[in-house]
């Protein structure tokens, strides 16, 4: 049965290199992985695998062994380091300065045996749990994959769906209110979550000839009606462009104004100011920008192509 086991990087989990000790060796070990403390994320380093029980427990055991090995490794050396501090008794004092030298000698002495068991420890940590980095290594290389596959399936879903929208009954769409405009907001229901927030009556079941047919009447009466598509079928409508649907040409418009020409035979215009509304809102806001580089999104986000 596989569990959970959070972790994190060994020199993190230390934290600090006991004895000063940085080399090679050192820093290899590391950039091992080990249980965090108590299994449970104690850091935004910290991530989660998920492993059989039996190896989360012995790689948990190796990591509580390796570090008790170099916490006592740090108690002994502080204990032999207060040897070397200067008494602040005068007669202890003097009594110090005659074995100074003796003392700081036995310290190097102490402090290379330390030294020995800090590189034990690391070893004894590798040979016994190494292979948590490595199990970590190929979880995250399966993941990434599994990810890349559902990311194409995704996106081969949503190119189907345009697909059958060139000439099916698949469309939807609903006027509202937005940025002091009329909107049409068109999507496509097998590639968006629901029929989102906004207030106005949902129109189903349509192709996107009809809907086109629908916004130039629309604009007939209403000259400054905006167009817009929701974001999951606006990006839908740009892969199935970039898998080949639709005729060649077009480059200068937006993905999904090419699209939408492409499906219907018409190249709409997004957006279409009032005389002097664009010219009031630079006003208002200078340090903006408004312009029709976006179907999506309020005046106010609008990008900076004027």
């Amino acid at each position: 049965m596989d569990v959970d086991v959070w972790y994190r990087k060994l020199r993190m989990a230390v934290g600090t290199y006991v004895l000063h000790l940085h080399d090679a060796e050192i820093e290899a070990a590391g950039q091992l992985y080990c249980v965090s403390p108590g299994n449970q994320p104690s850091g935004s380093d910290d991530g989660r695998v998920p492993a059989p029980a039996e190896d989360a427990a012995r790689w948990r055991a190796a990591t509580e062994a390796v570090l008790a090995a170099l916490g006592s490794v740090e108690e002994r050396d502080r204990a032999a380091r207060r040897q070397l501090h200067r008494p602040d008794q005068a007669w202890q004092g003097v009594w110090w300065g005659l074995r100074r030298d003796r003392l700081h000698r036995d310290y190097e002495v102490r402090k290379a045996a330390l030294e020995v068991e800090v590189r034990a420890a690391y070893r004894a940590y590798r040979a016994e749990a190494g292979d948590l980095t490595d199990h970590i290594a190929a979880w995250r290389e399966r993941w990434a994959r599994e990810e890349r596959e559902r990311a194409e399936r995704s996106r081969a879903e949503r190119v189907a769906a345009v697909r059958e929208g060139a000439d099916g009954a698949v469309w939807t769409y609903r006027i509202g209110d937005h940025g002091g405009h009329r909107r049409v907001l068109i999507w496509l229901p097998a590639v968006e979550r629901g029929d989102g927030d906004e207030r106005g009556a949902v129109v189903r079941g349509l192709t996107a000839r009809q809907v086109q047919k629908m916004i130039e009447e629309r604009r007939g009466r209403d000259p400054y009606l905006w167009i817009g598509w929701r974001e999951a079928t606006g990006t839908a409508m740009q892969e199935w462009l970039e898998d080949g649907g639709g005729p060649a040409g077009g480059e200068r418009l937006a993905g999904d104004v090419r699209a939408w020409a492409a499906l219907t035979g018409v190249a709409v215009e997004p957006i279409v100011w009032r005389p002097g509304e664009l010219e009031a809102l630079r006003a208002s806001r200078p340090s903006r920008g408004y312009g029709p580089s976006s179907s999506y999104f309020s005046p106010g986000t609008f990008g900076t192509s004027f």
